[in-house]
């Protein structure tokens, strides 16, 4: 596949700068990307959040040839075992994959996740507090979108370094290189089998944000109303009842980058 990304003289410069004095040579908001060596082949997984991303790691946790400590992170194991440090580690794999999700699901999926659910979300809440001077607790999904994340954008087509990953675009977070394999989430299962390492992912595993329900009128109601609701019910308002079709628009206007670069892979039909 041809490369989706190109540095622009400027981050050439800085990538340079950072290789030439002992450092990785990745920019603040690209994603880590993790190698691990199968049967004597090596693959490489861009780890974009959001996107498959704890399945990947889980992956190549189980098919490391190092044993993780039971007291030790998985993002520890992975960055000191298994982060692909230069240009030379890349391109000794074949298999360099990134796995893409429509924007507009991915923000959808942002919010139940953090938001409603819960998890993981102590990054995105400081920086939401940080960037609307409130609480994220209380948040709406139209604030989250129409306030928080317009106001990181900042007018721009990529959000700053500064806020919460994510929120980048999926096209900042890539490496400027040729991927051979660019998928959407939904087609992750199948793209593992199809070269051959399937049978590494964690059996039982589930999405993130699984059980999901109708409740129209959620986009306007607050995040700890949700929160509530969905400690007693399990479930979380589903795409069609936190979108409104401004919201579709707005999404789609500050992704912009992400739907030139993947758009075609959304289309109804796409293979």
């Amino acid at each position: 596949m041809p490369v989706i990304k190109r540095d622009r003289p400027i981050t050439a410069l800085l990538r340079r700068g950072k290789v030439m004095t002992g450092h990785s040579f990745y920019l603040p908001t690209e994603a880590p990307h993790f190698q691990v060596k199968i049967d004597d082949e090596w693959f490489v997984f861009c780890t974009i959040h959001k996107n498959a991303s704890s399945s990947i790691r889980r992956l190549i946790e189980n098919a490391s040839k190092v044993k993780r400590d039971d007291e030790e992170s998985i993002f520890h194991f992975l960055f000191v075992n298994h982060l692909a440090r230069s240009v030379g580690d890349i391109n000794k794999s074949r298999n360099v994959m990134a796995f893409v999700r429509d924007p507009v699901e991915r923000v959808v999926s942002c919010y139940q996740n953090k938001f409603i659910q819960r998890q993981g979300n102590r990054t995105i809440f400081k920086d939401y507090g940080d960037v609307m001077g409130k609480g994220a607790e209380f948040a709406t999904f139209e604030q989250f979108v129409e306030g928080y994340i317009d106001r990181c954008f900042n007018g721009k087509s990529t959000v700053n370094k500064k806020h919460d990953r994510h929120i980048y675009t999926q096209h900042q977070q890539l490496l400027p290189l040729n991927y051979d394999i660019v998928a959407r989430v939904e087609q992750f299962d199948s793209v593992l089998k199809s070269v051959g390492v399937s049978h590494y992912l964690p059996q039982g595993r589930e999405n993130s944000t699984s059980g999901k329900e109708s409740f129209p009128g959620a986009a306007s109601i607050s995040a700890d109303i949700l929160h509530q609701r969905y400690l007693s019910t399990g479930r979380t308002p589903d795409r069609d009842s936190l979108l409104t079709p401004r919201l579709v628009d707005k999404i789609k206007d500050l992704y912009h980058d992400d739907f030139l670069s993947f758009g075609h892979l959304f289309e109804v039909g796409a293979p």
